[in-house]
C-alpha cells in the first residue's frame, strides 16, 4: 500500500476510455487504484491516491490524454483523513452505539468533500461514502459518533460545501436494529 497522502476522483463519460486512461494513469504514476465504477449513465468513475505530486501528475495525465473526449472533471483531495479509504470500499468497521449522520449530496464530488469535511470537524468514524451508482450523479455518506459530535460534523459540512451542492443532511440519534441492518 502507498503513501496515501492525497486522493482524487476522475470522471469519465465513456466506459472504454475512461478504463484506458486510468490505466495509464496507474502505469505512469505510483498511485493506487481506490474505486473503480461504472455509473449511470454509462459512466466510469475513478479514483485513486498516493503521493501529492503523483496523484496529481496522474490527474493531469488523463486530463491531457483525452482532451475534449470523454474526459468529464475530476476532484482532488490533499491530506484525507485516513477513514475515508474504508468507506470508499465500505470496509470499515461500524460501532452501532451513538447517531447515525446521513448527508446527501448533489455530486459524488462533493460526498467526497462532506466526508473530508465531517471526519476532519469532529470524531466520528466514516462508514459508508456512496457515490453515484444507481444514484443519477449524487451521493450520500453514512457516519457514526456521539450525538454532538455527529451534530458538529453535520454543521459543518452544511457550512463547508458549496452552495447549491448539500441535498439534506439528517441525524438519527439512535437507530433501530433493522436501519443498521440495511445500510451496512
Amino acid at each position: 500500500m502507498l503513501n496515501r497522502e492525497a486522493l482524487a476522483m476522475m470522471e469519465f463519460k465513456s466506459i472504454s476510455r475512461g478504463l484506458e486512461c486510468v490505466d495509464g494513469a496507474l502505469k505512469g504514476f505510483p498511485v493506487e487504484l481506490i474505486l473503480l465504477k461504472v455509473i449511470c449513465p454509462g459512466k466510469l468513475l475513478a479514483a485513486i491516491a498516493g503521493e501529492t505530486a503523483a496523484v496529481r501528475g496522474a490527474l493531469e495525465q488523463a486530463r491531457t490524454t483525452d482532451v475534449g473526449l470523454t474526459y468529464i472533471d475530476d476532484f482532488f483531495l490533499g491530506n484525507p483523513p485516513p477513514g475515508i479509504f474504508p468507506a470508499l470500499k465500505g470496509t470499515a468497521p461500524v460501532n452501532r452505539r451513538g447517531a447515525l449522520g446521513i448527508i446527501e449530496t448533489f455530486t459524488a464530488s462533493s460526498a467526497l468533500t462532506a466526508a473530508d469535511t465531517a471526519a476532519k470537524a469532529a470524531d466520528v468514524t466514516l462508514v459508508t461514502i456512496h457515490v453515484a451508482r444507481g444514484l443519477a450523479g449524487k451521493g450520500h455518506v453514512y457516519l457514526v459518533g456521539s450525538t454532538g459530535a455527529v451534530e458538529i460534523a453535520l454543521e459543518a459540512v452544511e457550512e463547508g460545501l458549496e452552495p447549491g451542492l448539500l441535498a439534506r443532511r439528517r441525524i438519527i440519534a439512535a437507530p433501530d436494529d433493522a436501519v443498521w441492518s440495511a445500510i451496512l
